[in-house]
């Protein structure tokens, strides 16, 4: 009877003990999850230590940056005080040069007038020219007519004496000298006139030259 109670306490206390073995193994168990959480832990404490240092490397960059864009701002500011001011001293200059281009406008302008005058007096005097070439041309086609009348008389009188034909030969002689010299004084005049108009050409070109580049 001992024995069976002796028996009896002795699997109860094999059963505690391995009762007491399993809960040491889960607390083992448990202990190594634990260790393992906290080196999982360390792990990402020394990832956000990096991260901490990288963040206040690029806080240290931007607060840099930050210097830097303050400093360009207010350099920025200065020079935009600069350029107002030589906004307005260009807005003067334009001003003055707006002014300038009315007063060459209006030089031009009376030149213009002057120069379309000229011409006009000009175109006269060509046309008036003009007929007094046209009358020589006219009074040497009348005297080539009349030459050839003459020769018609001569040929009609070649019976006659040698010095009534040589006085009519003179004569003709005479008219054809002042016909002629009648005729290069017309030229020489025409082409005066011509040399005149290419003058006002040039005049005009220049002027209108002068009016483009005012522009």
């Amino acid at each position: 009877m001992q024995m069976e109670t002796a028996m009896e306490g002795s699997s109860a206390i094999l059963l505690q003990i391995s009762s007491l073995k399993d809960m040491l193994d889960q607390v083992n168990e448990e202990i190594e999850q634990n260790i393992q959480k906290t080196r999982e832990i360390d792990s990402e404490i020394v990832k956000h230590s990096h991260v901490q240092k990288e963040l206040l490397a690029r806080e240290c960059q931007l607060t840099k940056l930050v210097s830097l864009s303050e400093f360009e701002l207010s350099g920025l500011l200065q020079l935009s005080g600069t350029e107002a001011a030589s906004l307005e001293l260009l807005e003067t200059k334009i001003k003055l040069l707006k002014s300038n281009l009315v007063e060459i406008k209006r030089r031009s302008s009376d030149k213009m007038d002057t120069f379309t005058d000229e011409c006009a007096q000009f175109q006269a005097t060509v046309i008036e020219d003009s007929k007094e070439m046209a009358s020589l041309v006219e009074e040497k086609e009348a005297l080539e007519k009349e030459m050839l009348n003459l020769e018609l008389k001569i040929n009609m009188l070649q019976n006659s004496t040698t010095d009534y034909i040589a006085e009519i030969l003179d004569e003709i002689l005479r008219a054809c000298s002042v016909l002629e010299a009648e005729l290069k004084h017309g030229v020489t005049k025409y082409k005066s006139v011509l040399e005149d108009i290419n003058n006002l050409k040039v005049i005009f070109a220049n002027t209108i030259g002068d009016q483009n580049s005012s522009h």
